[in-house]
This record gives structure tokens, C-alpha cells and sequence, in this order.
């Protein structure tokens, strides 16, 4: 009976759209089918559309789309002064986000109390490791963009200290992400003539994709013997360029609800002595996080079709309960085939595709994160359950077993109701990342690039701008190719920022 029940409060109340925090004005179905929000729409409108300085006021301290956590707002800040060209406040906006999560790394007892009795988006936010690592990304290009390697550099050794200090495994999913940001660091201390460092950089990262993924630098050559005078003439000098095409959005966060069987032993635990609450409550999670491993795909990835609702079957035990537990999963934003080839001086030089898939690094951090998060939701149902079946008992021995029905129907639908999950990320990330390295002539050269989408589609010519080449240096030149994830052949628009 009071399976039958939770299961028919559930749905109606996720059917009435429970999920979101506030009422939303009518989007487009496209929109609501990728699991996008309001404030996810109109950022990417104006981004995709050049108005650059319009998300600017959009995330700023008093803007309407502003998040709330200060760590997050910083990091939204960061992202639209850097493509507004705003590079010196961009810098100072990164540097506020890294210190203060540098500030939250170790997570005291209180904030995890916190969330055991609301949710984990009470919590302060702490940015994931790609995250992190995207910050001191983006300090690296921005001092580069204001022509400082010495400040890029800074930005360099910070990313190496990161990375040493994460999981160092080559997991297959992320191993790319982290060896082109390997590679990026390499090129900054290059640009800055520290060559020890670079090497260094540059040693890691063909350890973890082998030497043909990216496009390392030439071993020095030797100088060659002159014979004579009449052989004294030198080749013209020569420099680098490395450009470095940021393309799409990451996979965003969407909120789902799990529904976990829990046995009638376990429900008549809820509400008795904490150690048995406590200890019914690890069950469950232990349960159903073998469940989930034998499944991973369905409860990390969310597609457009997918239910918001996730069950855990356990046919092997009488269930008398369903216990809402608030989860999230990633859902790739769409994105077209493309090809691309980087034209210099209108002659095309080099195509390039994608070297690093800020979908996968993401999904690694999902999963590093989501044993302790789901059981921390599971308790925190548990204390909500055993709250209400002891407010529900009094109920029934007072007014009777009716009053008691229908103070556990209300309790449910409370459950649900405050279940909300932890959808905040930094949702502006680029999804993939490419770079393409030339040995070019001293000099100035106009930069472009040739971009397609789509099996035969023609392919569009994209100004970079030009870029000054000087003999033995490595110049930098970046873009984004803007579009927003949901309808195919939506109008892409790019950005030299």
C-alpha cells in the first residue's frame, strides 16, 4: 500500500514539474528538451549573437542571471569579461575563483551536516577538477592575449602543481583534457623562454596520448658545418604560431529524481534510535550504488528522451517504500560534425580536429564525486522519512488511521517537493578543445580558418586576425566557434576572444 502511494504522489508531482526552482516563462520545446534553463538560453543567445557586453551585465554582481554562490558568480564574471576582450578584469575575476576555492578544498564537518539535512546545493560551491583546471586555462590565454609569457607562466606552473596533485591515472575518459592542458602549460613556458619547464610540460603530455595526438614542437637541430663562404648564407628565421579553437559547451548538469527501493525492515528503522536510522541508511546506499554501477551509463548520461525519473529495480526483496533521492546527469549538449583547417595569408596550411573533450573530462569528475554525493542524499531522505513517519504515527495514534493516511500522503509529496538536486556547474566551459601549431616566416600573417559542418557542407572562411611572427618566439591566436546546443543549423557565429 505504501508503495502504491509513494509511487503515484511521485509522479504527479514530477509530472507538475517539481524540478525547477521557480517558475519559468515559456521556451521553446527544443530548449526544454536539452535541458536547458532560462538563464542557460538567454546567455547563449547573446553570446552566440557577439553581444558580449549584454551577458556581461547579465552575470554581473546585480544582473538578473547572477549565481549566487560568490565562487560561481566569479567564475561566470571571468568567462564574459574574457570574451568581451576585458582581459585585466577577466584576470582579476579568475584569481577571486581560485582563492576561494583554494579557501574550500577541505570541507569542514558542519558543511557536510549541512547537506545531509537539505541538499547539497546549500553547500558552498566547490569546482570540479576540470573546473579548477579551466581556471589557471583561461589565466594562462588571458596574460597571453595582453602579450604577458611571464604571466602565463605563472598561470603555467599553477596548472602543473594541479594536475600533479589530482588523480594522476591515464583514465581514458579525461586523459586528453589533461594532456592538452599539459601541452598549453608547455607552450607557455616556452613563450617565456623557460625551456627546462617546457620540456617538462611537454614530456607529460605525450606520456599520457603518445607523440602524434598533439602538435609538439621540433626537435632543435643541429647547426650545420659551413664550408666555405660561398655556403655561409642562412635560411630565412622563422617563428611559431599556435592557435588554440574552442568549439560548443560542455555537458550540463540536469536534475533527475531516484526512486530506491527500501524493504519494510528498513522503513520501521526510520524514526527509531539515530544508530538504527544511520544504519538502514548506509544499507540502502551501499544497495543501490551496486545497482548503479551495473548501469553507469543510465544514471550519468541524460538524453532528450529520457525520463527525469530513474528507478533502482530490486526484485529480490518485498518493497514497501520508495525513497526519493535527489541526483543529477550530464547531458552533451548537440553538436555538429565539423572539419576545420587553419588558412594562413588566404592559403590553407594545416586542418585540425578535436583534441580535448571537455564532455569526457566532466563525466570523470561526475563520477569521482557521485558515491559520497548520492549517500549523502540517501541519509538525507532517511532523516526526512524518519521525521515524517514519526510526525505520521502521532498523527494516527491521535486522530486515527485515516488522519494518519493522509498525514503520510502529505509527507510524501513534502519528500519529493524538497528534493532538489545540485545543478550548479560552469556551465559557459567550451565543450571541445583543438589546437594547430605552424612554422611560419618572421613576420605578420593573416590567420583564418576554414569551417564546415556536416558531411558536404561548404565550408565557411573565419578572420583571426593577425598575429606578428618574430624569429625563435611562439605567437598565440584564439577563437571560439559559438553556438548554443539545441537545434541543428542554428546560426554559428565566432568570436576571436
Amino acid at each position: 500500500m505504501r508503495s502504491a502511494v509513494a509511487a503515484a504522489v511521485l509522479s504527479v508531482f514530477l509530472a507538475g514539474g517539481c524540478f525547477h526552482r521557480h517558475a519559468l516563462p515559456p521556451l521553446p520545446p527544443e530548449v526544454l528538451r536539452a535541458g536547458l534553463t532560462r538563464e542557460d538560453y538567454a546567455l547563449r543567445q547573446s553570446f552566440a549573437a557577439g553581444r558580449f557586453d549584454e551577458a556581461l551585465g547579465f552575470v554581473s554582481p546585480k544582473g538578473k542571471f547572477a549565481p549566487g554562490d560568490e565562487l560561481l558568480a566569479a567564475l561566470y564574471r571571468a568567462s564574459a569579461l574574457y570574451y568581451a576582450g576585458r582581459f585585466d578584469t577577466s584576470g582579476v575575476a579568475l584569481d577571486r575563483a581560485a582563492a576561494l576555492a583554494d579557501d574550500r578544498y577541505t570541507k569542514s564537518v558542519s558543511r557536510n551536516l549541512l547537506a545531509a539535512v537539505t541538499s547539497d546545493g546549500a553547500l558552498p560551491y566547490e569546482p570540479s577538477q576540470t573546473e579548477r583546471l579551466m581556471m589557471n586555462y583561461y589565466g594562462m590565454l588571458d596574460f597571453l592575449r595582453r602579450g604577458d609569457a611571464e604571466g602565463a607562466a605563472v598561470e603555467a606552473r599553477r596548472v602543473s602543481a594541479l594536475l600533479e596533485s589530482f588523480d594522476s591515472r591515464k583514465d581514458s575518459v579525461d586523459v586528453r583534457t589533461r594532456a592538452l592542458l599539459n601541452y598549453l602549460a608547455g607552450a607557455a613556458f616556452e613563450a617565456a623562454g623557460e625551456k627546462n619547464d617546457a620540456a617538462v610540460s611537454y614530456r607529460v603530455a605525450r606520456a599520457l596520448v603518445g607523440d602524434s595526438a598533439l602538435p609538439f614542437p621540433a626537435e632543435p637541430k643541429k647547426p650545420r658545418r659551413q664550408r666555405g663562404a660561398a655556403r655561409a648564407a642562412t635560411e630565412p628565421p622563422t617563428g611559431e604560431v599556435l592557435v588554440v579553437v574552442e568549439h560548443g559547451y560542455v555537458a550540463h548538469r540536469v536534475p533527475r529524481l531516484v526512486l530506491v527501493p527500501v524493504t519494510q525492515e528498513e522503513f520501521d528503522k526510520f524514526g527509531g534510535k539515530p544508530e538504527e536510522t544511520a544504519a538502514a541508511a548506509a544499507a540502502i546506499s551501499a544497495r543501490a550504488m551496486l545497482w548503479i554501477a551495473t548501469d553507469q551509463d543510465r544514471f550519468l548520461w541524460h538524453d532528450e528522451d529520457d525520463d527525469r525519473e530513474l528507478r533502482v529495480r530490486d526484485d529480490s526483496r518485498e518493497i514497501a517504500y520508495l525513497l526519493p533521492v535527489a541526483w543529477s546527469s550530464l547531458q552533451r549538449p548537440w553538436h555538429p560534425a565539423w572539419r576545420a583547417s587553419l588558412v594562413v595569408d588566404s592559403t590553407t596550411r594545416r586542418p585540425f580536429g578535436v583534441n580535448a573533450d571537455l564532455c569526457d573530462a566532466v563525466a570523470n569528475d561526475f563520477r569521482r564525486a557521485r558515491a559520497a554525493s548520492f549517500a549523502r542524499g540517501v541519509v538525507r531522505a532517511g532523516l526526512k522519512l524518519a521525521l515524517a513517519k514519526t510526525a505520521a504515527d502521532k498523527i494516527e495514534d491521535r486522530k486515527g488511521e485515516l488522519a494518519g493516511t493522509v498525514a503520510r500522503w502529505a509527507t510524501d509529496a513534502i519528500n519529493v517537493l524538497t528534493e532538489r538536486a545540485d545543478i550548479r556547474q560552469w556551465r559557459l566551459l567550451p565543450g571541445e578543445l583543438s589546437v594547430v601549431r605552424l612554422t611560419l616566416p618572421a613576420g605578420a600573417h593573416d590567420l583564418a580558418i576554414d569551417y564546415a559542418t556536416g558531411a558536404g557542407g561548404a565550408p565557411r572562411r573565419i578572420a583571426l586576425g593577425r598575429v606578428e611572427v618574430i624569429p625563435g618566439k611562439i605567437a598565440f591566436a584564439t577563437t571560439r566557434v559559438w553556438e548554443d546546443g539545441v537545434t541543428p543549423g542554428r546560426r554559428l557565429v565566432v568570436s576571436d576572444r
